[in-house]
């Protein structure tokens, strides 16, 4: 009998046969552990009554409502996008008709869009301050009052930055630092 299959079978069938074996054999193993992981973890994942409720009340947390899922600003460099996270902002000024965004570090970076588009999309905690400054009132580090009736807020970041308020925005100002 193995003279009759060894007449059918070459050694390039036989090649194929055991190359067919060390491909379908893993797959066939791995396919039985992924199985036997899945039957474990739905024994596992059975919860009382009690822990649905635990879970439901998580899921309905104040936490989770929505809140304002972005946290950054993304700003382009070259052809890479890089995300600033709003609490590292200072502020966003127009120079020479172009806006830039300049973080604590005191790099400037070119935003394309315009300050007015900018102050509907941006959180509550940027205010203008000036028609061509919006600032993060977090990060003003001292307010100086000016003999003109204006103000100038130096910010806190690395680089000593000084932002002049126009008077017309002398209100905002005054209800940021309740005075």
């Amino acid at each position: 009998m193995n003279t009759l299959i060894a007449g059918f079978i070459g050694p390039q069938e036989i090649v194929i046969i055991i190359f067919i074996g060390f491909i379908l054999l893993p797959v066939f193993i791995l396919y039985k552990v992924v199985k036997n992981a899945r039957n474990k973890k739905n024994e596992n994942t059975r919860w009382s009554g009690e822990e649905v409720e635990k879970q439901f009340r998580k899921f309905s947390e104040d936490s989770f409502v929505k809140k304002n899922v972005r946290e950054y600003f993304p700003v382009k460099e070259g052809n890479k996008i890089t995300l600033i996270q709003f609490s590292e902002i200072v502020d966003f000024s127009v120079i020479n008709n172009y806006v830039f965004l300049t973080d604590i570090n005191g790099k400037d970076y070119l935003v394309d869009s315009s300050l007015s588009a900018l102050e509907l999309k941006l959180p509550d905690d940027f205010i203008r301050v000036h028609k061509s400054t919006i600032i993060n009132s977090k990060l003003i580090g001292e307010v100086k009052k000016l003999d003109n009736g204006r103000y100038d807020l130096v910010m806190k970041c690395e680089k000593e930055r000084v932002i002049s308020c126009s008077k017309s925005y002398n209100e905002k100002i005054k209800s940021i630092i309740d005075f």
